[in-house]
């Protein structure tokens, strides 16, 4: 399903213009239970912004919302195989036969006695590595596992990735070690261990995320690198949806922008730039680190490229949103938008202070259209935060308790009904459900007082 996400134009977007100024007022009213900048419509809302304190220490959520803890780090699953440390990016799909499944990434890079080299990537003295994916099939309603097993082996780091419109998951690997820094597919109808599908033509680097243009012909996939001196990238498959095959690597130019980390400030929120793209010409690096052979040609830099998301604008053209952890003058993290159909990239987001928004991380499509992102900032507070349209901030969940965890790994169930997110250093996959309603009820008045406002 194409999510459909509707920005306000140059002119009326005044808000981010403030540099995050107003977005700051909003999510600490959301924080402090609806005091400060609340109307009288905000007031009489089912849900006032507030969230309430989980008493089990976990993940703080709206009231009437609830979660279940789906798998734990180290629960025995079905295949005899403990469920892997660090849980990571993660994507939910719909099976033939009517279940969900969750394929979830371990963010890890040791080696692990109980995998099977047979069908492990790679291995260290007959051990294969723990990093890769596993894979948690779960009930038609979405919340009660039937099932679990490990469905990548062999990997390090498995960080973030993305879902592919053809149903599959591709799990990356963040780290440039010797043979490793790929990207693999992983078929979610698949019942057991396979092996892998390293796509090798998509380049060899520290990946963080990848997201897929939903409307090109050609099947072009955009890729984040989680480096502080990383770089934006795009592959172009020879044959769409054969991410495994032949294709051609490059690296965004932003002609007149060494680095797009903006310390001075020079790169104002809101404005297009038109860029360029540059050629990869050794996407596995043999030679060569793939951020050298962009930087040696103009590339621009990225100061932590993280999760990313592709989506439709109002005229249904496609817009690519992508996080970087630690851009900005203030070093909290930016939001950049790049519009394929214009070869053009804006700065949407920057912020300047961490009660605001501090180093996103992942980022999703709520079935109500706004951005949702996860902070990941070792702070014992991140937070999972929505974004609407016209830039107003609203949280949606917090890691509870004296625990400096980061968020991962969000996603929605197919029906729109389940969210699904990873507490990485808790090692715990959870289930969020409640009356979504209530949340798109508010997001709305939150909205329409910042159109108003602009107006």
């Amino acid at each position: 399903m194409i999510m459909y996400y509707a920005f306000m134009d140059h002119s009326k977007r005044k808000f981010l213009k403030l540099s995050g100024q107003s977005s700051v007022m909003l999510i600490l009213y959301a924080c402090s239970g609806g005091s400060g900048i609340a109307s009288n419509n905000i007031s009489k809302l089912k849900w006032n912004g507030a969230l309430l304190k989980d008493p089990n220490a976990l993940f703080d959520l709206p009231q009437g919302f609830s979660y279940k803890i789906i798998m734990s780090s180290g629960n025995k699953m079905s295949d005899g195989i403990p469920y892997g440390r660090n849980p990571d990016g993660m994507g939910a799909f719909a099976l033939n036969d009517g279940s969900v499944a969750l394929v979830v990434n371990h963010e890890t890079e040791n080696t692990d006695k109980n995998l099977n080299q047979a069908t492990a990537y790679d291995e260290s003295r007959g051990v294969p590595f723990s990093g890769g994916t596993s894979t948690i099939i779960l009930d038609p309603d979405g919340q009660n596992v039937k099932t679990a097993h490990r469905s990548l082996t062999g990997t390090i780091d498995n960080c973030a990735g993305g879902s592919t419109p053809w149903n599959t998951w591709i799990s990356c690997e963040e780290t440039y070690d010797d043979n490793h820094g790929y990207a693999f597919e992983v078929d979610p109808q698949e019942g057991s261990l396979q092996g892998f599908k390293r796509l090798t033509n998509m380049g060899r680097f520290r990946r963080e995320a990848v997201a897929i243009d939903l409307n090109d012909a050609k099947g072009t996939v955009y890729q984040t690198e989680d480096d502080y001196s990383g770089l934006f990238y795009k592959f172009i498959p020879a044959k769409k949806e054969d991410l495994g095959g032949k294709g051609d690597l490059y690296a965004l130019k932003i002609p007149g922008f060494k680095s797009t980390k903006n310390i001075n400030g020079a790169i104002p929120v809101g404005a297009a730039y038109k860029v360029e793209w540059v050629p990869i010409k050794d996407p596995m690096a043999t030679n060569q680190k793939t951020k050298q052979q962009g930087k040696q040609l103009g590339a621009s830099i990225f100061s932590g490229g993280e999760g990313i998301i592709c989506t439709n604008n109002a005229n249904a053209q496609s817009e690519i949103f992508f996080t970087c952890k630690s851009g900005g003058p203030a070093k909290l993290g930016q939001m950049w938008k790049y519009s394929p159909s214009t070869e053009s990239i804006s700065l949407f987001y920057e912020s300047t202070s961490s009660e605001d928004f501090w180093n996103g991380d992942n980022i999703n499509i709520t079935p109500w259209g706004d951005l949702i992102i996860c902070e990941d900032n070792k702070s014992n507070a991140c937070r999972l935060i929505g974004c609407t349209p016209s830039g107003a901030l609203y949280p949606l969940g917090k890691v509870a308790g004296n625990n400096s965890s980061e968020i991962a790994g969000i996603c929605f169930s197919p029906d729109g009904k389940n969210m699904y997110l990873n507490i990485q250093q808790r090692g715990k996959t959870i289930v969020i459900n409640g009356d979504w309603n209530k949340i798109k009820e508010y997001r709305d008045a939150l909205d329409s007082q910042i159109i108003h406002h602009n107006i």
